[in-house]
């Protein structure tokens, strides 16, 4: 149920599905069901994960999005900045793919229109 989230934390503080289950001391492929929600959570599993991840439970049970605070550490800050780098590539190619399929639409009511006006006369 909350393994997305649990991923998606995993991921922005950069570690590793190994690391994680080696410090909650199980193996890989159970912790890999946890995230896949083919595993349910005890709520003591739960506040594990949360200490191993640096949050609270709640963070991971709410439906708000993840908000992880690093420290002021090169290393945290430079992965801030990578990540939000990142993100407005991601943004800029989904803008640059709408821009053309609009190009591609208006061509083709362009073309739509000149048929129907050929017709009618």
């Amino acid at each position: 149920m909350y393994g997305n989230k649990i991923r998606m934390i995993r991921e922005l503080r950069n570690l590793s599905q190994e690391f994680v289950s080696d410090k909650l001391g199980i193996k890989q492929n159970s912790y890999s069901r946890i995230e896949n929600n083919q595993t349910k959570l005890t709520t003591e599993m739960l506040q594990k994960i949360a200490e191993v991840l640096e949050v609270s439970p709640i963070d991971i049970m709410n439906n708000q999005p993840a908000v992880i605070n690093f420290t002021n550490t090169q290393q945290g800050f430079g992965y801030i900045q990578n990540f939000i780098s990142d993100q407005k590539e991601l943004y800029q190619q989904v803008i640059d793919a709408k821009d053309e399929e609009i190009r591609t639409l208006k061509e083709i009511i362009l073309d739509y229109k000149k048929m129907v006006e050929s017709l009618s006369k």
